[in-house]
């Protein structure tokens, strides 16, 4: 047999350090005998990295979109400007005035002229990627190092015959009908929590693309294939949970809700205003009732 150790990254080992420090190593660890519960630590450093790691970015990506917006306004200014200029320069040039080729000149122009100011602005659509950028290894990490602390190898990470450990405590410092960590849910009670709880921040993600989408008219291309992935992504996770050990689906469970409760939290009026945020936002009792309709 090989020893996790061997083969596992470096940057899940120092989370799984990361976690059994918080565990027994911590003011809070030495409040109880045994060490702060499992569920505890799960939960609070799961909040914590969330709030620290996304908070800003998506500060950010929402003060973006007020720039994208306005940018938007003004290239629809400057639209009739290009198209004189457009068919001015064709006449010039001699040639037929053939309305659908300069209709397609005339969006490349556009396209050209608003990636250059959005560049400028610091407020590319590309910038959109940052936060699942940032988000995704984070939440990789978690997820293998919570696996590995509850005694399962990870596929992806270990070769076979890779010994795996539960950490002393997993079995025993869970909560409610999930007591041990290390096992699955006979009662599917954390799959159906977890595919609740992602279903809702898929239906308020879509619905704040929709007030904040940039793109005019017709839903681009880019933004169908997304909204089309948040409303999968809560089926095959929770489809996943279903053979995943409860403290692995318990954390999943947890960064969903963080989100949920982050995005609930940008939606209040108050928050918007201090955080200079785009408005008006929805009411969140609005949201809750577009959330159990859907």
């Amino acid at each position: 047999m090989v020893d996790v150790s061997d083969s596992t990254p470096m940057m899940v080992e120092v989370t799984k350090m990361v976690l059994e420090s918080v565990h027994t190593g911590t003011f809070l660890g030495s409040l109880t005998p045994s060490g702060l519960p499992w569920w505890a630590v799960i939960a609070g450093t799961t909040t914590v990295a969330r709030v620290l790691l996304t908070t800003p970015i998506s500060i950010y990506l929402q003060r973006m979109s007020v720039k994208q917006q306005s940018l938007n306004t003004l290239l629809k200014t400057w639209q009739t400007t290009l198209q004189t200029s457009l068919v001015a320069e064709t006449r010039m040039k001699g040639k037929e005035l053939d309305e659908d080729v300069l209709n397609k000149e005339l969006k490349k122009r556009l396209a050209r002229k608003q990636s250059r100011l959005m560049m400028m602005h610091g407020c590319h659509p590309v910038f959109g990627l940052l936060l699942p950028f940032v988000q995704f290894p984070v939440w990789m990490c978690m997820s293998f190092a919570v696996r590995h602390l509850a005694g399962r190898s990870v596929w992806l990470i270990d070769g076979p015959n890779v010994n795996v450990l539960a950490a002393q405590g997993m079995a025993e410092e869970g909560m409610l009908w999930f007591a041990n960590l290390t096992a699955v849910d006979p009662t599917y009670g954390l799959t159906m929590v977890l595919w609740t709880v992602c279903m809702s921040n898929s239906v308020l993600s879509h619905w704040n693309m929709r007030r904040t989408r940039v793109a005019h008219g017709a839903v681009p291309v880019l933004q169908r294939v997304m909204q089309t992935v948040m409303y999968v992504y809560p089926f095959i996770l929770a489809g996943i949970s279903i053979a995943q050990p409860s403290g692995l689906v318990f954390y999943w469970i947890v960064s969903a809700l963080v989100a949920l409760v982050q995005k609930l939290i940008f939606n209040i009026q108050g928050v918007r205003r201090v955080l200079g945020l785009p408005g008006p936002a929805p009411t969140n009792s609005q949201i809750i009732d577009r959330i159990f309709r859907t």
